[in-house]
């Protein structure tokens, strides 16, 4: 997953990155205006019409993220034990001993004591009193403080609100325009994701929804956030700056250990190839990082100012994407953690069936008639070797299918179960070119018999009938 921003330009730049390894464009709505974000899902469609392919756009929430306002000189020097006053009235600094800070009313959330963590957690200040238009503070942890810097406050009070007005009029931008996904910033609890999701579906869209955990409590929650999440992802800046830096390792592999037992895609974000915003070449400490993340399970990985605004964005993505293949290659492929083996439903049934038999088979497919995501993760979550093809009749779900790992959509605009069963099996054994013997596995879920449900598996052996064979229905 690539950040999209000032370094890409045209639609070539998009072209490069797709070319490169990119599968999803983010859109980072903290920065830039409506009319670039608009410009820039016109590159990504354009890229996806000359490429032939399916890049969903992701529309990243700014949520109430708190940010350092314009500094008169870009940057400032805080000193330990010096006083600093926090001005929640301007944008731009008024006054040289006080910091403005883009939140109004923030005085209202904070108490005595209160601590306060600026420029991803590096400085840090404990809040001594607060009024109107201004929280008075000590640092603690000094340093160079830049302008819109993030500003980190970890013990904010349930009644600040997660999705803002600026999210809403966001959402709004992003359905007209048909963003795939849309990301939730700083959730807290479940009811975010279901509150964003319902106002979504109320604006005429249906987007996936992904749960960004950064805050502790959404760390606490993370069973129920991820249960009624689409996709859940580890975003590791803000998740290092309102939490101790130390746990952020063990919390990102709880997260994506319970994601992956559970079926959910899950995406691993922040300074993965920092380093290479401006360098053409990686650290050996975040290539071992990306490889970890990929060993424990991610699904997706995520580049931020790397592609945004780096010099090096398509280098970054060549990286991600040959650690990637080699780390793949040589990766255990069917142990899920905390996985009890049996398992009483039927979609979870379906999908360690369908590994146990394509590997026991040897098949060269797995193909997923049905095009939901949640079904395909369930197959996804055992990392088969066999490719996943998931059968869908909408670029809309292809595009999402795109999330879920190892899946290829196909797009068969065929409504009667049999004959897009045919077509399929004739279709993929052509593409994939399927020689004499070798096996695909063919699943179908939410098959209704007579007054009963249940779920089917077909193995398809290639022979040498013709292609109008495979495409009779039987």
């Amino acid at each position: 997953m690539c950040t999209l921003g000032p370094a890409q330009a045209s639609v070539n730049d998009v072209v490069v990155l797709a070319r490169a390894g990119m599968d999803c464009a983010r859109i980072n709505f903290s920065h830039g205006d409506l009319g670039e974000h608009a410009r820039t899902i016109r590159f990504v469609r354009s890229a996806e019409s000359r490429l032939h392919s399916h890049l969903p756009v992701m529309q990243d929430l700014p949520g109430p993220k708190i940010r350092v306002g314009i500094l008169r000189d870009g940057s400032v020097l805080l000193k330990r034990g010096e006083r600093v006053i926090l001005d929640t009235a301007n944008d731009t600094q008024v006054a040289s001993n006080e910091i403005p800070i883009k939140y109004r009313g923030l005085e209202n959330y904070v108490l005595p004591g209160t601590k306060i963590y600026l420029s991803d957690g590096s400085i840090k200040l404990d809040v001594i009193s607060a009024e109107r238009g201004k929280i008075h503070c000590r640092c603690v942890v000094g340093g160079k403080l830049q302008s819109e810097k993030g500003v980190n406050i970890p013990t904010l009070s349930a009644d600040f609100k997660t999705f803002t007005e600026a999210d809403d009029r966001f959402l709004a931008f992003g359905i007209e325009n048909r963003v795939d996904l849309v990301a939730v910033s700083f959730v807290r609890s479940a009811q975010d994701i279901v509150d964003v999701r319902k106002r979504a579906r109320e604006l005429g869209g249906d987007p996936m929804i992904v749960a960004k955990i950064e805050k502790k409590d959404a760390v606490d929650n993370i069973s129920e956030i991820s249960s009624v999440s689409d996709i859940v992802m580890v975003a590791r800046g803000d998740l290092g700056a309102e939490n101790p830096v130390e746990q952020v390792p063990v919390m990102q592999k709880k997260i994506i250990a319970l994601c992956r037992a559970r079926g959910i895609p899950v995406i691993t974000a922040t300074q993965m190839l920092e380093s290479m915003v401006n360098n053409p070449t990686p650290t050996r400490a975040e290539v071992t990082d990306i490889a970890n993340a990929i060993l424990d399970g991610t699904d997706a990985l995520m580049l931020s100012e790397e592609t945004a605004v780096g010099s090096y964005p398509a280098e970054c993505v060549g990286v991600l994407h040959r650690v990637s293949l080699l780390t793949e290659a040589n990766m255990k492929r069917d142990t899920i953690p905390d996985d009890q083996g049996a398992t009483d439903n039927l979609v979870d049934a379906l999908g360690r069936g369908s590994d146990l038999l394509a590997k026991d088979m040897g098949a060269k497919l797995l193909v997923s008639l049905n095009d939901s995501t949640s079904v395909v993760s369930k197959i996804a979550r055992f990392r088969p070797k066999a490719p996943i093809v998931c059968i869908t009749s909408t670029v809309e779900q292809a595009r999402k299918l795109r999330m879920v790992w190892g899946v290829f959509p196909k797009i068969l605009r065929l409504a009667d179960p049999m004959h897009r069963l045919g077509s399929a099996v004739a279709t993929l054994s052509k593409e994939w070119s399927l020689k004499k013997g070798e096996r695909m596995i063919i699943i179908s879920s939410d098959v209704s018999l007579s007054n009963h449900e249940g779920e089917l598996i077909f193995i398809v052996q290639a022979g040498q009938r013709s292609d109008k064979d495979y495409a009779k229905p039987g």
